[in-house]
């Protein structure tokens, strides 16, 4: 039977007029938008839905899994994690302004969540949370099966760090660095509709770079589902990506081999590949 845990504990964040937001949350002397945030709960809650049916989590599963949140933002998508009923949710938030948004929904979590002023793109942050004040206890090395105690999630920004992050997110698949020392560790994150293209582009596409290949060479990659522009701030089409890492990568050279192949046939792909390859 499936229970519906938002009937049982109930996280609701204030979400502002985009105009307020706006105001509110760019850096001051700032010319750049504010990172993006999810601003609809509606979207947040049946995303976290079709999410749970897809992974084919139970509630027990769920009790027993501790959520990683990057860029939590307004905390649409972190209520949504919350009603969910997973037993911690650790929201890394770098941004002062987010902070203390996150913060006021903490102190209604009965202790649930833990926001953390900490950046996901920085590598130390993954050392922290290997402590076992974090995550430590709930590692592994068995590869065989996904660690059943982590799940990865967040936002990533509409940016070139967007796609730098996502990009060592893969390498650190392959290579069971930074967050996948942990054990195989399914992350699900929204990222922006031209992030998404380059990330799944199939070969022979025009969007297709060294991300795309290193991707489909160790993790099955599910679009779960798709925002309307309106509901991000600021308005911006997202996706909820579901990635989870397979057991053995499909390549078999030396990975400094492989990447050092990629990265010259990516950046010279008007060169004769006689010319790359020597």
């Amino acid at each position: 039977m499936t229970v519906n845990m938002s009937s049982i504990r109930s996280l609701i964040p204030k979400i502002p007029t985009q105009a307020t937001w706006n105001k509110k949350f760019r850096s001051k002397g700032s010319l750049k938008a504010p990172r993006c945030t999810l601003n609809d709960l509606k979207v947040a809650e049946n995303g976290f839905e079709m999410l749970r049916q897809q992974s084919k989590w139970t509630n027990s599963d769920i009790l027993n899994m501790t959520v990683v949140e990057i860029n939590p933002g307004l905390g649409a998508w972190t209520s949504a994690l919350f009603h969910g009923g997973f037993k911690k949710i650790y929201a890394l938030e770098p941004n002062l302004r987010y902070f203390d948004h996150i913060q006021d929904l903490s102190d209604k979590s009965n202790g649930v969540l833990v926001p953390l002023k900490k950046d996901g793109y920085d590598w130390q942050t993954y050392v922290e949370l290997r402590d076992d004040a974090y995550l430590g206890k709930l590692m592994t090395t068995d590869w065989s099966t996904v660690n059943p105690n982590i799940l990865f999630t967040g936002t990533l920004p509409k940016s070139s760090l967007g796609e730098q992050l996502l990009a060592q997110f893969a390498t650190c698949i392959v290579n069971k660095m930074a967050l996948h020392s942990m054990g195989r560790i399914q992350m699900a994150l929204w990222m922006p509709d031209q992030l998404l293209h380059k990330f799944i582009s199939p070969p022979g596409s025009t969007g297709r770079c060294k991300m795309s290949v290193v991707t489909e060479a160790c993790a099955d990659i599910d679009v779960i589902c798709s925002t309307e522009p309106t509901s991000i701030y600021p308005y911006n089409v997202y996706h909820l990506v579901n990635i989870v890492p397979i057991p053995e990568k499909k390549t078999k050279a030396e990975w400094d081999v492989f990447e050092y192949v990629l990265k010259h046939i990516f950046v010279m792909q008007r060169q004769p590949l006689s010319k790359m390859v020597r």
